[in-house]
């Protein structure tokens, strides 16, 4: 996770400033793509990539890729935007203009939304091209909820081990795993009910307190939301005991518990549940 941070986050754009002044130097990234390719990519994911991953991970990673751009492909394309953008700023140059009277904040504004269209459009025909062209039902599936709303948010977010967002090198393998529905290795063929394990299967199965370690932290997210705004917040309270001549619907049983109570939700003094 911190190698994949530094490089998306601060390393990559160190040699951005070159591909946008000098034109014609797209094959002098050959060897640094080769290392990406080769090493870096391999290093993060746990092993070799194929050619559909590497377009793949090209994506930014609101359309369901990694952000770790191609330097070869991205180098032309780079200058091509930059020359347009700031042609009125060349042209202002050139002429030894002293002033920026004839600077056309608008031209500018047009020709830079007119860059980033051509590059959505450009990146929508590479998502279009890798799902035609795979024939595992299960990418396909994995990209579409990969570019759902927050789905990449753990890969953006710089890894603060204040906010628990530090995740290890296993951990992190395991989450990029699941977000390609890649299969994750070292797990039992069998689960312990005696159904046939998978990631599917672990989310779902009673056994291993997972299903109670997933509620909890929901619930005690909540919890602690509430406690911002509301007063007497508590997790699992005890609901008031019902006679037999009570008619309810719901949980009837002794110590029975329900998740959250809290109080000045609604209204003040008022006991929400």
């Amino acid at each position: 996770q911190a190698a994949y941070t530094a490089y998306t986050k601060a390393l990559c754009h160190r040699w951005t400033f070159v591909q946008r002044t000098i034109p014609g130097i797209s094959e002098l990234f050959r060897p640094l793509e080769d290392a990406l390719r080769q090493c870096f990519l391999p290093a993060i994911v746990g092993r070799q990539i194929s050619d559909t991953e590497r377009g793949l991970f090209t994506l930014p990673v609101r359309l369901g890729g990694l952000g770790i751009s191609n330097p070869v492909e991205g180098s032309e394309l780079e200058f091509q935007a930059s020359v347009k953008i700031t042609d009125n700023l060349k042209k202002l140059i050139i002429g030894q203009e002293s002033s920026l009277d004839g600077y056309q904040a608008g031209a500018v504004a047009e020709a830079t939304s007119d860059c980033l269209k051509d590059k959505g459009m450009r990146l929508l025909r590479r998502i279009s091209a890798i799902v035609s062209n795979s024939s595992d039902e299960r990418l396909k599936r994995s990209i579409t909820l990969a570019q759902e709303k927050g789905a990449g948010a753990w890969l953006t977010v710089l890894p603060q081990g204040s906010l628990g967002w530090v995740l290890n090198k296993e951990e992190f393998r395991d989450a990029l795993r699941l977000r390609y529905g890649w299969q994750i290795p070292n797990i039992p063929a069998i689960c312990v009910c005696g159904k046939k394990n998978s990631v599917d299967h672990t989310l779902i199965c009673k056994n291993g307190g997972y299903l109670i370690f997933r509620h909890n932290k929901i619930r005690d997210t909540n919890a602690a939301f509430l406690r911002e705004v509301c007063h007497d917040v508590r997790t699992e309270p005890e609901l008031i005991p019902i006679d037999s001549s009570q008619t309810v619907q719901g949980n009837t049983e002794e110590r029975a518990r329900l998740d959250i109570s809290a109080r000045g939700l609604w209204g003040p003094f008022q006991k929400t549940m």
